[in-house]
């Protein structure tokens, strides 16, 4: 199969402080991802490097088996989306404006098309935000902003989701439709590479935990395997421990 994403002896610093090195790892279509770490780990700073935000001072990234370097800016928003960990909060464009943003690397003129609208109510649908769709994105709470942003990143179509604390400012209720989003996109044929703290979402939805400790890729852990081996939860805390659910799934437990 295919890799949509290869990531290759991937390495940056800040400065004299070395952030990321010899960062290495593949994710396929089908699979939804998750990446994590304490804070500082670099998570961000490598899902930008991915996403052609930042330059990385060694390694290579691949999209399709293709150096990343290869493709133009506009088959790269064609084939992938990413959602950042922050986003200006005093936008004053509507929703349904945000998330037809989505669709400007298909466009093919200087206005939307009848598919770019029904794609953009498609994701709004999806991410259950449509009700708002002609408020400003300035009036929203930070949830629902959230949403918004998401939905602009499905609207995009892409065959790449990277995806930075997308549950962020979400309740508990919508963190469960935002990874199930995720997981159906994954199912659909997508790569999703999505950086979360919540251990348990990503036992429950993700089909691998990436562990980034001390600059470089410390564990790659397949969810199915999880209990197997549970000397990875310690990269995060002494204080977890690992159990199952009454329906067999791995649950992390904290003392």
């Amino acid at each position: 199969m295919t890799k949509r994403l290869q990531v290759r002896d991937v390495g940056w610093s800040a400065g004299s402080r070395r952030i990321l090195e010899r960062v290495s790892f593949d994710v396929a279509p089908g699979e939804l991802v998750a990446l994590m770490g304490r804070n500082g780990a670099g998570k961000s700073t490598l899902l930008d490097i991915v996403a052609g935000l930042r330059s990385s001072a060694e390694g290579e990234i691949l999209l399709d088996e293709r150096s990343a370097r290869e493709w133009t800016p506009t088959q790269r928003a064609r084939l992938v989306s990413h959602l950042p960990q922050t986003v200006r909060a005093d936008l004053t464009l509507t929703v349904e404006q945000l998330v037809l943003m989505g669709r400007y690397p298909h466009a093919d003129g200087w206005f939307e098309s009848a598919g770019d609208r029904d794609a953009a109510a498609q994701a709004m649908a999806e991410c259950e935000c449509e009700a708002f769709r002609g408020r400003r994105v300035s009036t929203l709470s930070g949830g629902e902003r959230q949403r918004v942003l998401l939905a602009a990143c499905l609207a995009q179509r892409p065959k790449l989701l990277l995806l930075d604390e997308p549950a962020t400012f979400l309740d508990v209720d919508q963190q469960l439709h935002c990874f199930s989003l995720l997981r159906k996109q994954a199912e659909d044929g997508a790569a999703c590479l999505a950086v979360t703290h919540d251990l348990n979402l990503a036992l429950t939805f993700c089909n691998r935990i990436l562990v980034l400790a001390e600059g470089t890729l410390a564990r790659d852990v397949s969810t199915a395997r999880a209990l197997d081996d549970p000397a990875w939860l310690s990269l995060f805390s002494p204080r977890l421990e690992i159990a199952r659910t009454p329906a067999g799934r791995p649950w992390v437990c904290f003392q």
